[in-house]
């Protein structure tokens, strides 16, 4: 005798296919990402400790760095002069700026000129602020800051 058993249920198929994309697909995903995370742990970074913070000493710098240009072609650094009238290259200048900027490297030079100065010597003192590095240098806008 034979017995045919019929299902109550129905057999449910699973797709094996896509679910092993998906699997292969998570695999990829955690390699890349592990790899990137190795990379980063090669930085070798170090990071300061408080000691060291302690040993830093912060140097206060100057609130402004003032150079006039008179129209005679004197050249004062914050009222102190500088350089002969004469004189092209400017050592003097470039010398007290040069050691300006390795004492403050931030520091912000004001160069400050009256209508009737030489273009020429403003460029001279620009030249001076070049030789320096020193790339913070403004011009005052308001033309009664510097009085005759």
């Amino acid at each position: 005798m034979k017995f045919h058993i019929e299902p109550d249920e129905e057999i449910i198929d699973i797709n094996l296919p896509s679910m092993v994309d998906m699997t292969f697909l998570l695999l990829i995903y955690f390699i890349v990402t592990f790899q990137n995370i190795v990379e980063e742990s090669e930085l070798k970074v170090a990071i300061p400790v408080d000691a060291q913070v302690v040993q830093q000493q912060q140097v206060a710098t100057p609130e402004e760095v003032v150079i006039d240009v008179f129209p005679s072609g004197e050249i004062m650094w914050n009222g102190q002069s500088t350089d002969a009238v004469d004189s092209a290259g400017m050592p003097e200048l470039k010398s007290v700026l040069h050691e300006l900027k390795q004492a403050y490297p931030d520091q912000a030079v004001v160069i400050r000129g009256q209508r009737d100065t030489q273009h020429k010597r403003v460029v001279a003192v620009l030249n001076a602020c070049n030789f320096a590095a020193i790339d913070n240098i403004s011009f005052p806008a308001d033309a009664s800051v510097f009085e005759d």
